[in-house]
């Protein structure tokens, strides 16, 4: 998709910029997907109350990232946010203008999402109703709820799953987090969930996944335990170090995170899959994410399906519910 947008003088944003001019020209190349900036900024004057430092002659406009790193601002970001949220594209046209109108030098990314959900709010979207994938995944607890989750998920790809398991190896016995089952090939899954959404699966996961691979193959070979398993997949919902991600593919361990591998990652899966938890909805706080999880409810549409006694007060359990099957296009 080509896009050239023209960015309205700041001075009419809440920035609090007076008597002068910002304009940009925004340009993505679709052959390269290169975005490419031009700004020319001419401010003449500031809001005296606004305490703002004045611009530069010509300064680009940058957004700031949760770690304080800058970087252009970039509205394919956007819509592809917008685009998982399954917004329709005039809804995506009005939240990319009201982030435009409101746009400062130096915006935090966090205040650009703050931004699309009150914008998203307004319109009455269906997106409104979600969180983000990314964070979702992140306020899941990381046992039972997200191993469970994604055995589900790869249950998803015709795998045949089974759950955690404690396993005789050679030396000692070790727990597992499921064992994988598809033509005739046995894998052992382990799982690794980090609450915040950038942590990094570090070197140590992947070690102690291959030293209990190499314990268990021996006990296999022993005679200690039935499981001839052929390879390990690590599944986690953050990325792992490069000292991890370079160790795992020497040794032949297979991983899947958040956007890794390229094209491959659990994000991908996810969205294929149409595999959804329920932290996907932001009416789903802890206290409602624990009562479904104790009634094995972990995606949208377990919470769909349940015909259960409701784990919370009744209403609250049928207003989740309407929403799941909105999100879900049910």
């Amino acid at each position: 998709m080509t896009f050239r947008r023209s960015l309205t003088a700041w001075g009419s944003t809440r920035s609090g910029l007076e008597g002068g001019r910002a304009h940009a020209l925004l340009f993505l190349y679709p052959a390269t997907g290169d975005l490419l900036i031009e700004t020319s900024l001419k401010v003449l004057a500031l809001n005296a109350d606004a305490g703002e430092t004045p611009l530069s002659e010509c300064e680009e406009l940058k957004v700031t990232k949760w770690n304080g790193e800058r970087q252009e601002y970039d509205p394919e970001k956007i819509l592809g946010t917008l685009s998982r949220y399954g917004v329709t594209s005039g809804e995506a046209e009005e939240v990319l203008a009201e982030i435009e109108s409101r746009l400062v030098p130096g915006i935090k990314t966090s205040e650009i999402l703050g931004i699309m959900h009150q914008r998203l709010d307004e319109l009455e979207s269906t997106g409104r109703l979600k969180r983000d994938l990314r964070s979702a995944l992140g306020m899941m607890r990381s046992a039972p709820d997200f191993e469970e989750y994604v055995r589900l998920l790869l249950a998803s790809e015709g795998y045949d799953v089974r759950p955690n398991a404690v396993i005789r190896g050679r030396c000692v016995k070790h727990e597992i987090d499921g064992v994988l089952e598809r033509d005739g090939e046995l894998v052992y899954l382990e799982t690794k969930h980090h609450r915040r959404r950038h942590s990094y699966t570090p070197f140590t996961v992947s070690l102690s996944a291959k030293a209990k691979f190499d314990d268990i193959r021996r006990g296999y070979e022993d005679g200690l335990n039935d499981y001839d398993f052929s390879r390990v997949l690590i599944v986690c919902n953050t990325r792992m170090t490069e000292h991890a991600r370079v160790y795992a593919d020497c040794v032949g361990i297979d991983h899947m995170g958040w956007k890794a591998p390229p094209g491959r990652g659990i994000d991908a899966m996810i969205t294929e899959a149409g595999v959804y938890p329920v932290t996907m909805l932001r009416s789903v706080g802890r206290g409602e994410r624990d009562a479904l999880s104790e009634a094995g409810i972990v995606t949208l549409q377990q919470l769909t399906e349940y015909r259960g006694r409701p784990p919370l007060p009744v209403n609250k359990f049928r207003g989740l519910r309407v929403e799941a099957e909105r999100v879900l296009g049910i």
